[in-house]
């Protein structure tokens, strides 16, 4: 690719240590499963409002961290050190590893999540579910607000056939946006091509440039309708995130790293159409 996207080029700036989850605990490996439960389950949990299921501890022996364990992973009768699981290298992220590099991590790895190592010190666990946290949607959104101002110059280069492929159904949402913003009607009452374009959606630009050849001949990654309208839908959510972050149906684990790596591929291959446009 030509430059850096801008999806890279923020994602590198996070770590994962500002999004990884901390351990519940730090457990000698001796300690038996009866002293562990109640504590894990009630005297900690509980009164955080924390579910159980959802938190990793540690499993230590004489200070040394040998293993990591989950609340499912507790086999009355046992000590910790026989329920842990040991740690391997490859479950195993640096602190100061960005959010891209993460997100790649989950994209060729089956882990479920990593541990986060900081020097000598684990101090966190990164799970998918970490990545639905502000900084990678932020990315994700800058990414696709940038692609939204790209399509929409794509367009304004012929506004008024621009206008014309797009359906009746989306001309007449784009003009009810247009009186709402209140913006000036030409002498024969006809809203300005170049306004209204401002007020399509990103889905409307999409369709706009894939119904232009000279454009879609170019830019040959807007030929899949389907990953144009997940953008759409991965921006809508962004900017109107439901109640419950975690519950969000942003983008799954199998498919996030194939949409990014669309969107960047469009970004490069629309920049380049632009600059060949311009005359640069």
């Amino acid at each position: 690719m030509a430059s850096i996207s801008h999806f890279r080029e923020l994602a590198y700036l996070v770590s994962v240590s500002d999004i990884c989850s901390p351990f519940l605990a730090s457990f000698e490996g001796t300690r038996t499963v009866a002293e562990v439960f109640e504590w894990w389950s009630v005297d900690i949990c509980f009164e955080r409002n924390l579910d159980p299921n959802e938190q990793l501890a540690l499993v230590t022996t004489e200070g040394r961290v040998v293993g990591w364990i989950g609340f499912d992973m507790l086999e009355a009768g046992k000590q910790l050190i026989e329920c842990m699981e040991p740690i391997t290298p490859d479950s195993i992220l640096s602190s100061d590893t960005s959010l891209f590099d993460a997100v790649t991590a989950f994209a060729t790895s089956p882990n479920h999540f990593f541990l986060v190592l900081r020097g000598n010190h684990f101090i966190g666990w990164l799970s998918y579910t970490d990545l639905h946290k502000p900084p990678l949607r932020l990315c994700l959104f800058a990414m696709l607000i940038n692609l939204e101002r790209m399509l929409l110059e794509v367009a304004l280069r012929s506004p008024k056939e621009s206008v014309q492929v797009l359906p009746d159904g989306r001309k007449e949402n784009a003009r009810k946006v247009y009186a709402i913003r209140k913006y000036n009607y030409s002498d024969t009452g006809e809203p300005y091509e170049s306004k209204l374009l401002e007020c399509t959606t990103i889905i409307d630009k999409f369709t706009i440039a894939r119904r232009t050849k000279t454009v879609l001949s170019q830019v040959p990654t807007l030929d899949n309708v389907s990953l144009c309208n997940t953008a759409e839908r991965v921006r809508n959510e962004i900017a109107h995130p439901g109640l419950e972050e975690q519950s969000s149906d942003l983008l799954s684990r199998e498919n996030l790293w194939q949409f990014i790596q669309w969107a960047e591929t469009l970004e490069s291959q629309l920049q380049k159409y632009l600059e060949s446009a311009r005359g640069f």
